[in-house]
């Protein structure tokens, strides 16, 4: 075996219990560092009995959305893609991220409606970025509650083939947990019929060489956690360049989420990441918001000016807003 595979698959081992250390010692929520999740604060346990009886009506009054969390290309910085992630407008308690009710959602058995309904918004919201000459591929992500569903899976093929552009699916390294057999069997199924399979949150879940060796997955997106240290540990920058050569050497592209300053993204450059996420290309944005980050792009998505996008600053001050009006800041 190659030196530097060796060295990928030993790293592997000690991401798989660091990263239960991490989940063990700290007690983390995933919203707390999901990429998903933004930068939403987590929800006060109280008012997790009342959002179950609300969920029900969240879809049929309109009150989900989606926000898209757009992917550059590491070297160039066009922009390749984009991840479609379902947030909650609350009547009573506001915006409400998704690892506040997805969980409540699988107890109650909503998670199929919630997640047709994204899929079906994602395709109708590609297919207008197309039409305005943006057809990027998107993404959604698939709960493991799901994945094993066959008649998900037949609904899903169905619903998917008339996408105006590549459209893929995003699973948690732990999705074939509970019934592995029938989740890679659908897993294939897709693959085949040319959705593109990502491994999500790569490292902060329970990460197993023999997943990785039996899933039909494209691309591996690195979990936030990790790049988030990589200039200021030493372990992580270890880590990272590890797995991305095993995902390389297994035939993945990898995605690095969480890419929130220069230094991490020159890191993973060199390190040969190919894809990035993060806030410091662009926070997840709503459609509106996404047609004028990708129109202030050249032609291949990639900046026309050397300026970044923040384009809800943590003042809440309209970035839009303030460059209209002539705030080069």
């Amino acid at each position: 075996m190659p030196v530097l595979l060796l060295l990928s698959v030993s790293a592997f081992a000690l991401v798989t219990g660091l990263a239960a250390g991490l989940r063990l010692g700290r007690g983390f929520r995933r919203a707390e560092v999901s990429e998903d999740a933004g930068s939403l604060p987590p929800i006060p346990p109280t008012w997790e009995d009342g959002l179950a009886g609300d969920l029900d009506a969240a879809v049929s009054r309109g009150q989900l959305f989606l926000v898209h969390q757009p992917k550059t290309h590491a070297r160039t910085g066009e922009v390749v893609g984009m991840e479609a992630l379902v947030r909650w407008l609350h009547p009573e308690h506001g915006l409400i991220g998704p690892n506040d009710f997805i969980h409540i959602a699988e107890a109650r058995g909503e998670i199929r409606r919630i997640t047709e309904w994204v899929v079906r918004q994602a395709l109708m919201e590609q297919r207008s970025l197309a039409i305005c000459g943006h057809p990027l591929a998107c993404s959604v992500n698939i709960s493991a509650c799901l994945l094993a569903d066959r008649d998900f899976g037949a609904w899903l093929l169905e619903t998917v083939r008339d996408a105006s552009a590549p459209f893929g699916l995003e699973i948690t390294e732990t999705a074939m947990i509970a019934d592995s057999e029938r989740a890679l069997a659908n897993l294939h199924s897709f693959a085949k019929a040319g959705l593109r399979i990502a491994i999500d949150d790569y490292g902060a879940g329970l990460s197993s060489l023999a997943y990785l060796k039996q899933l039909p997955a494209h691309e591996l997106k690195i979990d936030r956690m990790f790049v988030q240290g990589l200039s200021s540990s030493h372990r992580d920058p270890l880590l990272v360049r590890s797995t991305i050569d095993l995902a390389h050497a297994l035939g993945m592209e990898v995605t690095a989420e969480g890419v929130e300053s220069p230094a991490a993204m020159a890191l993973l450059r060199v390190m040969g990441c190919d894809h990035m996420q993060g806030y410091l290309i662009s926070k997840p944005l709503r459609l509106g918001e996404l047609r004028a980050f990708l129109d202030l792009r050249g032609d291949r998505g990639i900046p026309m000016e050397n300026i970044t996008f923040p384009w809800r600053s943590v003042d809440g001050k309209d970035w839009i807003r303030r460059r209209a009006a002539g705030d080069k800041e």
